[in-house]
């Protein structure tokens, strides 16, 4: 089934379209780099096909981005680095909150 562009719009435009966001600008940045190969859209496509994802596949997914965020942490300055231009460095944390695979047996 093909999706069309006004489809997708409206459908974004839902109260509870919130994973639908999540899930389409992450892949958007996905298809961007060009380490997202055609084998990984293969193994996304079996996911969202099959409608679960084994719980030892989201253990191991949520620590490799952990790690990938944890590159973008190194890439800050510390705070014993002088600031920059004058202006005080300030750390910024986000709190990411535990998502949890809801399945309904319908």
């Amino acid at each position: 089934m093909a999706l069309s562009t006004q489809e997708m719009l409206l459908a974004l435009r839902a109260p509870n379209a919130h994973w639908l966001a999540a899930l389409v600008n992450a892949l958007d940045e996905a298809l961007k780099d060009p380490g997202f190969s055609a084998e990984h859209r293969a193994l996304v496509q079996q996911l969202l096909a099959a409608g679960i994802v084994p719980a030892s596949v989201a253990r191991a997914a949520e620590a490799r981005f952990e790690r990938f965020e944890d590159s973008f942490a190194e890439m800050t300055p510390g705070p014993d680095e002088q600031d920059w231009g004058g202006q005080a460095v300030t750390e910024v944390t986000s709190a990411r909150p535990k998502l949890t695979l809801v399945v309904s047996a319908a």
